[in-house]
């Protein structure tokens, strides 16, 4: 992973497994290998660069610092997770709040550079083998977690693969579509996207899947804009459940004490 400075951008896989919560599934991303280069037409490389634009612009992202949200997956009814983040754009450094499997509080201070740091478990530091699968848990849950918060950024990266399918309409509106493939990236390079880019707004407000084992599914998404960025705000699809981001926002400056001090939550942060 390579997140050190703010012209450089972070490589999310296009890898996605379904797993299960409960009775329902929920999209999971999975850490990427790097790619070979990327094979798109010129017309869906215009758009992409449209999209960018209206997110902000690519200046704008690259040079967020830090990044804070949340993400909150809601199905028939009930709250199925509800994690929180806070994102060190230039140096790598993270803040991960859980819950375990008991209901017991979760922080993972780490670098998601080399995805080494602390595990604390109501505030007392753990080690060993629960250690291990929690820095694992909170480095795969920043991985997914982000792309469904930044995913509209990461059309230009290397081994994405982007093609005009031309004029579209969801929900009665006019839109372009752009179809994702992916050059050996991930674990799955077999999925592919399909994305619905509305005409006046120029964002990608709908998008549909078909994972390479076959499963599919679709999702509306809406945004914010913090701090200059466009960044999503919330998604839902037709079964209603939702995928919010909870709270959203972008700062030229944190605290280090949000990196070091586990008592230290996102909740106090302003």
């Amino acid at each position: 992973m390579m997140t050190t400075h703010p012209t450089q951008h972070f490589s999310f896989s296009n890898s996605f497994l379904l797993a299960a919560l409960s009775a329902a599934a929920l999209l999971v991303v999975l850490p990427a290998t790097r790619a070979a280069a990327q094979s798109s037409d010129p017309k869906a490389v215009e758009l992409a660069k449209a999209v960018m634009q209206a997110m902000g612009g690519e200046n704008a992202w690259k040079n967020a610092h830090f990044v804070r949200y949340d993400f909150i997956v809601s199905m028939g009814g009930q709250t199925r997770a509800n994690r929180s983040h806070l994102w060190d754009k230039w140096s790598g450094r993270y803040r991960f709040e859980s819950k375990t499997k008991d209901g017991k509080s979760q922080v993972v201070l780490f670098n998601v550079n080399d995805q080494r740091g602390d595990v604390y478990v109501d505030g007392a530091r753990i080690e060993g083998d629960d250690a291990a699968a929690a820095l694992k848990g909170a480095h795969s849950a920043f991985i997914n977690d982000m792309y469904w918060l930044a995913m509209p950024w990461k059309w230009l990266d290397p081994g994405v693969n982007l093609k005009y399918a031309g004029p579209a309409e969801h929900d009665a509106q006019k839109c372009e579509m752009v179809e994702l493939s992916f050059n050996n990236v991930g674990l799955t390079p077999g999925d592919r996207y399909k994305a619905y880019v509305a005409e006046g707004s120029k964002l990608m407000t709908y998008w549909e899947y078909t994972l390479q084992g076959g499963n599919q599914g679709a999702w509306n998404w809406q945004y914010g804009t913090h701090n200059g960025v466009k960044l999503a705000s919330n998604h839902t699809n037709a079964e209603g459940a939702s995928i919010n981001m909870g709270t959203v926002a972008v700062f030229d400056k944190v605290e280090d004490a949000f990196f070091t001090n586990p008592a230290r939550g996102l909740s106090q942060l302003r």
